[in-house]
């Protein structure tokens, strides 16, 4: 279950299943409802989402690794993979958090994106959004409150204002080992990527459903125009 779980290998198996049902549920969708079929259309969706979380993982990722290399090294054990040699060879530590961040992020972004899908799901009362305008809309919002978030996490963080967090923060600093400040700063980024990722989503819902009121709200007045 570990290496199901917590390993890469066990990552790739995951999503290769993941994928492979998804792919075989639109394929019947598509055989029993021809060109009426819509699941494909959601399962595409998700996959957008996935993918822009994936690549907001590794370019964060790459972004603090620079900052904090203990942050990996130490604190997400990559010393185990990369041996004991210190400072690390770059280019194999940044490959390491690049999995991390991969391997941190794809679930956000599947949650992301069944949230985008409820909020435009079929309603009596409500017209549905197009999926393009979905992610359109959907995405630049998630992308930007993880972003402010995760630089006012790391600022917090480089500022020692969040040492409250963790009695090993307050260790760090007193010993003054790993470059504390820089280590939670980069712990920091991470904190409030995923904060900004909740409250991105949260706030994309209520955008979605907005959106689809007016909507219906046009549809009702334009008669009488």
């Amino acid at each position: 279950m570990y290496w199901l779980l917590h390993t890469s290998a066990g990552l790739r198996l995951r999503i290769i299943v993941g994928v492979t049902i998804l792919a075989l549920l639109a394929i019947d969708d598509l055989r029993r409802r021809g060109r009426s079929a819509t699941r494909w259309r959601e399962y595409a969706v998700l996959a957008v989402c996935v993918a822009v979380a994936l690549l907001y993982g590794i370019i964060n990722d790459q972004i603090t690794v620079t900052i904090s290399w203990e942050y990996f090294y130490y604190g997400k054990e990559l010393d185990r993979v990369l041996g004991p040699a210190v400072p690390p060879d770059m280019a194999a530590l940044r490959w390491g958090a690049a999995k991390v961040g991969m391997m941190a992020t794809w679930s956000a972004g599947l949650i992301f994106g069944v949230a985008l899908l409820l909020a435009n799901n079929p309603m009596r009362s409500l017209p549905r959004m197009g999926y393009r305008r979905l992610l359109r809309i959907g995405l630049p919002i998630m992308v930007l409150s993880a972003v402010v978030c995760g630089v006012v996490g790391g600022i917090a963080g480089y500022h020692g204002w969040l040492t409250w967090c963790s009695d090993d923060f307050a260790d760090l600093v007193q010993m003054n080992m790993y470059r504390p400040y820089h280590f939670m700063c980069t712990w920091g980024v991470h904190l409030g990527g995923y904060v900004g990722g909740l409250i991105g989503t949260i706030v994309v819902v209520a955008v979605v459903l907005q959106r689809r009121v007016n909507l219906r709200n046009r549809w009702v007045d334009s008669p009488k125009q």
